[in-house]
């Protein structure tokens, strides 16, 4: 079967190459177009479209994917349907109908509930267990067209959003496959989502990133883990900029008492005091430097245990 693939990060990317390896031709790609890189300002191809030029697939990376001139490129790739996941554009009505079987969107939650740009993240901040991976036809709705396929995945304890997507990814990469393999043996049927459970998941926001540790630990371990590794959780300390990007399972050492905002340190492990008890921190990310392990920050830093969070983060 002949499938145009829409998508533009890393995690999209695996899906490109799932459906590439499959036995359908990806005919034609939609990505967003090359961006600024952070460092020497070069203009970056997304991680679909270096995919896409290494597997030779014919690529489009429009401005507009409602313009004319991208519908009638959409036609004259000979798709018969369309594999999104994370495109970043919104598809309208003439785009939608222009292919006979439809568009079918990879949506990494168990839908209706998290609807949205950041499902994933949104999960792991409430401190959920268990998401899935969603498979269902566009409409002109936000994330509400009829589901092909669902399946539930678990969320480890001390899962980070960056690493839950990657295996997510993995995971909702084979289920599309069978999509399309579904729709190509006129074997898939349509089931209309729930009314009830819906909850939209909003896109992160950096301004939401700092951390809070006067909230219990369930709740700091949540949040620093929901925002790994983009925009990162973070807190001053010594009037610099801290990342936090990763929690441990180990407890502190018995005695070990501190307050929220609190650093406990020992020789291989660096701990935050929270509302309700102390945290371990595994990743760091000093500011203008690498992420790297808190343990090796903590002694570069000649960190101690006492030392706090700067007021505006223990605020």
């Amino acid at each position: 079967m002949r499938i145009l693939f829409a998508g533009t990060p890393d995690v999209a990317a695996t899906c490109l190459a799932a459906l590439a390896d499959s036995s359908h031709e990806v005919v034609g790609v939609l990505t967003q177009p090359d961006s600024r890189a952070r460092r020497g300002n070069k203009l970056v191809p997304s991680p679909v479209a270096s995919l896409a030029q290494e597997r030779g697939i014919p690529t489009l990376k429009p401005a507009d994917a409602k313009s004319d001139e991208t519908l009638a490129w959409i036609r004259e790739t000979g798709a018969e349907v369309a594999a999104v996941v994370a495109y970043g554009q919104i598809l309208d009505a003439r785009v939608l109908s222009s292919l006979t079987h439809g568009f079918f969107n990879l949506h990494f939650s168990l839908l209706p509930a998290f609807r949205g740009a950041a499902p994933v993240q949104r999960a792991i901040e409430q401190g959920l267990s268990q998401s899935g991976v969603s498979v269902f036809k566009l409409d002109e709705g936000l994330d509400t067209g009829p589901l092909a396929r669902q399946e539930v995945q678990e969320i480890p304890p001390l899962a980070t959003a960056g690493e839950m997507l990657e295996s997510m990814g993995a995971h909702g990469a084979q289920v599309l496959v069978d999509v399309m393999e579904a729709i190509e043996a006129d074997s898939l049927t349509l089931v209309e989502q729930p009314s009830e459970g819906a909850s939209y998941a909003r896109k992160l926001h950096p301004d939401e990133a700092a951390i809070d540790p006067a909230r219990p630990a369930s709740d700091v371990a949540a949040h620093i883990r929901a925002f790994a590794p983009n925009p990162g959780a973070f807190a001053s300390v010594r009037g610099a900029r801290l990342k936090i990007l990763g929690v441990g399972a180990a407890e502190a050492p018995e005695g070990m008492i501190l307050a929220p905002g609190e650093f406990g340190v020992t020789k291989k492990k660096v701990f935050l005091g929270t509302a309700t008890r102390p945290i371990e921190l595994t990743i760091v990310g000093p500011a203008g430097k690498k992420h790297m392990g808190a343990a090796d920050w903590a002694r570069g830093a000649r960190l101690e245990t006492g030392e706090r969070l700067d007021e505006e983060s223990a605020a």
